[in-house]
């Protein structure tokens, strides 16, 4: 009886070493928030736009072609509703995306990407006014452009 009940815990302090470490919760509350939010269409009532467009490119090729995608190309998937019609590829760009997003008071939205760079608008929640998504827009890019991984930054009025 004794040496089931060792190798009962035995084999749970086994198990327990071999569970994968729990991700911090503004790292996977980021995650799903950026797949939920690359998935709609903006704006919606939970959302709040930039009128300005962010271009940036990253440092690294195989970024910049996961998040290659046309206007059209972006909107049809979008209007699917359906995380299945985006290509697989585009989730290691978003999640490189996170990643440079990480702890940050805005999220970005991609309006387009070419092999080269992407476009994206400054996204808060719809109870930020539209002066504060302004205001967030310049210190925006100075923390864009401040990232390592990040190679150009650049503000596009529309």
């Amino acid at each position: 009886m004794k040496r089931v009940a060792w190798l009962i815990s035995l084999l749970s302090v086994v198990l327990v070493s071999c569970s994968p470490a729990p991700q911090s919760t503004t790292e996977s509350g980021l995650d799903t928030t950026m797949q939920q939010l690359d998935l709609q269409l903006l704006p919606n009532e939970q959302w709040r736009l930039s009128t300005a467009v962010i271009e940036l490119s990253f440092c690294r090729n195989p970024v910049n072609e996961a998040l290659l995608a046309s206007q059209m190309e972006l909107n049809n998937w979008r209007l699917t509703g359906d995380e299945t019609a985006f290509p697989p590829y585009r989730k290691d760009g978003l999640q490189q995306l996170q990643q440079v997003l990480a702890g940050q008071p805005f999220m970005l939205w991609q309006t387009d990407g070419t092999v080269s760079a992407q476009r994206y608008r400054l996204v808060m929640p719809a109870s930020a006014s539209k002066g504060d998504v302004a205001e967030q827009l310049f210190p925006a890019v100075a923390t864009l452009a401040s990232k390592r991984v990040i190679c150009h930054t650049a503000v596009i009025e529309q």
